[in-house]
């Protein structure tokens, strides 16, 4: 009892434990920012729901910068199960496990897949991804091009960009000005000329800053733009293949979302004089490695891949990747758009919203199959994950900034 009571008496002199005990608050605003910015997507979401002082702390704008310039490319899955419909992040590629099945398919680990559900008021059934810049997401209906919703699932928050009837509405693009700071969305109408006489159109384009009510037009767009092949997003503008009468390559062009105008733009020089082996209706543009991408369909089952080493220059274009695919000839209208290469040399594909996987070195061919997603994947893209707030981005004055998703789970 004694001893006891000379501990009781020891303890009460001695300070708290506990506060003797370093805070990790007490770590400087900068340096933890420097932490978080570089750990997974799925543990800073995780890190939010700590503490209000972490929260805040994501929701910083300095914050959301220093994140975004070292976030990584990852896979936008759409996906679609009885009444749900979802978008599903996979944010870590590389550690692919491949699966023991007699098929061989590569299976993507779950370890770092976020399902993101829409709330009630958002039912984003129909909806598919038409572009995506700094994290930023481009929702809109096919074929009606109506709504237009402009979404971060991330930081939970989305714009319904306002329809105004005019014309028929044949395209779309999305974009960022770095110059503004501001997100707009790109439309195309295909307009009669000549009154009513067949054949005579015009492709009038018109553009609407995100968080405004307006739609401006800027001009005419190329009239033989192939829509189809991209409207890719890249270096502040938005990028297409210019066809000829005949519906083979011709050129190419972009739209400078700075200065809100059409420029030409160097294709591959190697794509002339080979009209009859160019048709548009085969070739898909995209990003691959941080530079340009073309795939198209020379025939005799062989998808090339072209990409430019070097922004704008012509001469940079070349042919990376030459790959055998035994059904291209079976099914000539499928496009097919590459995703990205893996450290490991594979390289991921989408067409028709199947996945697959192509090997340089051994030339085979695999299903890739998301690990713990039952529902059907109607679409899949490439997609860099940020905490860009919608408020932030030049939209602040528009009273449309909602909360998008009703549930995020770590799958």
């Amino acid at each position: 009892m004694k001893n006891l009571l000379t501990m009781k008496r020891s303890r009460a002199n001695t300070p708290n434990a506990a506060a003797m005990v370093p805070s990790i608050l007490s770590i400087p605003h900068f340096i933890l920012m420097e932490i978080l910015s570089k750990l997974p997507m799925t543990t800073i979401c995780n890190c939010r729901c700590v503490c209000s002082y972490f929260r805040n702390l994501i929701s910083d704008p300095q914050f959301a910068q220093l994140h975004l310039s070292r976030s990584q490319p990852s896979l936008l899955l759409r996906s679609y199960y009885e009444r749900e419909s979802s978008l599903c992040l996979v944010e870590s590629i590389d550690p692919c496990v491949v699966d023991s099945g007699i098929n061989g398919d590569i299976r993507v680990s779950d370890k770092a897949l976020l399902k993101f559900k829409p709330n009630c008021d958002l039912p984003i059934k129909g909806l598919e991804v038409l572009s995506s810049c700094n994290g930023i997401i481009c929702l809109y209906k096919p074929r009606s091009y109506d709504p237009y919703v402009i979404c971060n699932p991330v930081v939970d928050e989305y714009v319904i960009v306002p329809q105004v009837e005019k014309g028929s509405i044949c395209g779309s693009g999305f974009g960022f000005c770095s110059g503004t700071n501001r997100y707009k969305v790109l439309r195309f109408l295909s307009l009669s000329v000549g009154f009513g006489l067949p054949g005579l159109i015009k492709l009038e384009a018109e553009i609407n800053t995100v968080g405004t009510n307006l739609w401006r037009g800027v001009g005419d767009a190329p009239l033989y733009l192939h829509l189809y092949s991209g409207g890719c997003f890249l270096n502040g503008a938005l990028h297409w293949i210019v066809h000829d009468t005949e519906n083979c390559f011709e050129s190419m062009c972009c739209f400078n979302f700075g200065k809100e105008q059409f420029q030409p733009f160097p294709g591959p020089s190697q794509f002339r004089g080979l009209p009859r082996q160019l048709q548009v209706d085969t070739m898909k543009m995209g990003v691959l490695k941080d530079g340009l991408s073309v795939s198209h369909h020379p025939g005799n089952d062989m998808l090339e891949i072209w990409v430019m080493k070097d922004y704008a220059v012509q001469d940079s274009w070349t042919k990376d990747f030459v790959i055998e695919i035994p059904w291209l000839d079976l099914y000539p209208g499928l496009l097919y758009l590459p995703l990205m290469v893996l450290n490991n040399g594979e390289i991921f594909m989408v067409s028709a919203s199947v996945l697959f996987s192509c090997n340089m070195r051994d030339g085979s061919i695999r299903k890739v199959r998301v690990s713990r997603i039952s529902s059907v994947i109607i679409g899949a893209t490439t997609y860099i994950p940020s905490f860009i707030s919608l408020r932030n981005a030049g939209t602040g004055r528009y009273p449309q900034v909602k909360v998008f998703m009703h549930s995020v789970e770590f799958v």
